[in-house]
């Protein structure tokens, strides 16, 4: 076989392993918070090829790259989320849920550039909904961490930021709540502010942890 042949098919080879590799997708999904409300303008970038899209006022978006392309999801006020597509099946939907940053000043920084409405936000923070499935967390406490990103917890010699709990009308200790299965968690609230304060005074100026438990004919 001659040089040239060689070269011919040497140069077709790279041709058609460049172009499977470069094969274009086009990706849809929904950009969510606290797994149901839609962000709206949510940066997604597409690693390999650098194309960039941003989700609709109902977190929608679309955006063409490569097929095994990483897709980066930002959005000011929320933690950052990445998505390999190589583990996602082409034509199935792409969907992530940001989570908020803790902090009075990251929700301002969300709602002042727009991605959700203020009054949306406050209400998805301040409570988590009592049709939600609480029995796939391993404890109340982790219940918590995930529903209530802006609660500060944990205790140091200067300061104690542990919010005040409430089960079932009771103030409890944080032990009791060790002690709840998750199963059992009917509803949770968030309590802040002058909300908190008119109903526990001082106790409640860390915010205060409202839960409610299932009863037996629930």
């Amino acid at each position: 076989m001659s040089a040239k042949k060689i070269s011919f098919i040497l140069s077709f080879l790279f041709f058609v392993i460049f172009h499977l590799n470069a094969q274009e997708r086009i990706v849809t999904g929904k950009v969510t918070t606290f797994e149901k409300y839609g962000l709206n303008n949510v940066s997604v970038t597409a690693k390999k090829s650098g194309s960039e899209a941003f989700s609709d006022t109902a977190g929608y978006y679309t955006i063409t790259c490569n097929a095994n392309d990483k897709l980066i999801f930002e959005a000011n006020g929320f933690f950052k989320e990445r998505t390999n597509l190589k583990k996602i099946n082409p034509g199935d939907s792409v969907n992530v849920n940001l989570k908020i940053k803790s902090g009075e000043k990251n929700i301002e920084v969300a709602t002042g550039y727009g991605h959700i409405d203020k009054d949306k936000l406050t209400h998805a923070i301040e409570h988590a909904e009592s049709n939600d499935d609480f029995s796939n967390y391993n404890s109340v406490m982790e219940i918590i961490d995930d529903k209530f990103t802006t609660v500060r917890r944990g205790v140091n010699s200067f300061n104690n930021n542990e919010p005040l709990y409430v089960v079932d009308g009771t103030v409890v200790q944080l032990s009791v709540l060790k002690n709840i299965p998750t199963s059992q968690v009917k509803s949770m609230n968030l309590l802040k502010g002058a909300s908190a304060s008119a109903r526990y005074g001082s106790r409640g100026m860390n915010g205060v942890i409202v839960i409610e438990t299932k009863s037996t004919t629930d």
